[in-house]
């Protein structure tokens, strides 16, 4: 299929320049499948247009409730939305929407703001029509999250986790976000995987990913050391901030990632949660 990159057994990858943000496509049957289809209006709609070629039911899968991912809800009215209980509280609350809105005006760009979720899932097994889907709970890039294992097609989609073109971006909570990234690299080993597309860079081997996580969760576990450490010596806010920030991230990231200075909010943000 023009534009997507073709993982076989009936998955495509679709990525827009902007952050590398994938979309993933599956189709099996008539039945389709798109999980956090974006970024751009002309994008989404191609992906759209893809899952109902065959007229069966599409299921929409959502890992987290940030703009870039649910921005392609409105596109598809007839699908049945899938997300976890905190996102779809975020969404149900209008705060996904708000935070969408307020992207279109920063980014040029409009999407329908009218979203919702039609079943919320729990961490478990789920049939999605002709997909069986494994959830995975990933809190900690946000405080809301669901990771996701395509089961026959041998296919994870962690969301914002597991990239090898930036490093965890703690939103959610440094604690929430060691605990899922132990079960992500959990599932890297209990499942049969032949791909990891996380949400922003490259599809990755499993092997890939699984290095990747093992360097993430160092840094992860640094920073709490870190945390530790500056409450341990009394140390006032600023020295706080400076020791915390010292924590060397795993790997650099793009121009469109550092525009939020992502080592100084996350040493914030561990900070003030601590």
């Amino acid at each position: 299929m023009t534009g997507l990159q073709d993982l076989g057994e009936g998955v495509w990858v679709s990525q827009t320049p902007l952050w590398q943000t994938n979309a993933v496509f599956a189709r099996s049957g008539s039945d389709a499948l798109l999980c956090d289809p974006c970024y751009t209006p002309d994008e989404i709609e191609r992906l759209v247009a893809l899952a109902r070629e065959t007229g069966g039911p599409i299921h929409l899968l959502l890992t987290h409730g940030d703009f870039d991912h649910v921005c392609g809800i409105g596109f598809v009215p007839e699908a049945v939305v899938v997300a976890g209980a905190t996102t779809a509280e975020r969404i149900e609350s209008g705060t996904a929407a708000d935070e969408l809105a307020a992207a279109g005006v920063e980014w040029g760009l409009e999407w329908p703001t009218e979203l919702r979720v039609d079943r919320v899932a729990e961490p478990g097994l789920l049939e999605c029509g002709a997909f069986r889907v494994k959830a995975i709970e990933a809190t900690g890039h946000t405080a809301d999250g669901l990771a996701f294992v395509l089961v026959g097609q041998g296919v994870l989609v962690p969301g914002d986790y597991l990239s090898d073109m930036t490093y965890p971006f703690i939103g959610g909570g440094l604690t929430a976000t060691i605990a899922t990234m132990r079960r992500l690299l959990d599932a890297l080993e209990r499942h049969d995987l032949r791909w990891v597309v996380p949400g922003h860079g490259r599809p990755l081997t499993p092997e890939e990913a699984a290095a990747v996580g093992a360097s993430d969760l160092a840094y992860l576990e640094d920073l709490a050391r870190a945390v530790g450490e500056a409450a341990a010596d009394g140390l006032k806010a600023g020295r706080a901030l400076l020791h915390v920030f010292a924590v060397e991230p795993p790997r650099q990231t793009t121009p469109d990632f550092e525009i939020y200075a992502l080592r100084s909010a996350n040493a914030r943000s561990v900070l003030a949660n601590a």
